[in-house]
């Protein structure tokens, strides 16, 4: 599984590095090989965290993501 997660200072400031966290505790307490690009900012502040999962159809985003959301990302 590959997923996006910005690393600017608005997103940081906004939570990103605790979603980062809950990501890979996430990810790991359920077996799946996460890999996690830290990217930069598509500049829609309003929107971050913006999570951004990689799949067959191309990349799907979720923001502002709460560490509440992280689990609905591993179903």
């Amino acid at each position: 599984m590959k997923i996006f997660l910005p690393l600017d200072s608005a997103a940081v400031a906004l939570g990103a590095d605790e979603i980062a966290l809950a990501l890979t505790t996430q990810a790991a307490a359920k077996g799946i090989n996460l890999t996690l690009v830290r990217n930069g900012s598509r500049g829609m502040v309003w929107l971050e965290p913006l999570v951004e999962v990689e799949t067959p159809a191309g990349r799907m985003a979720f923001g502002p993501m709460t560490l509440a959301d992280v689990p609905a990302l591993f179903g």
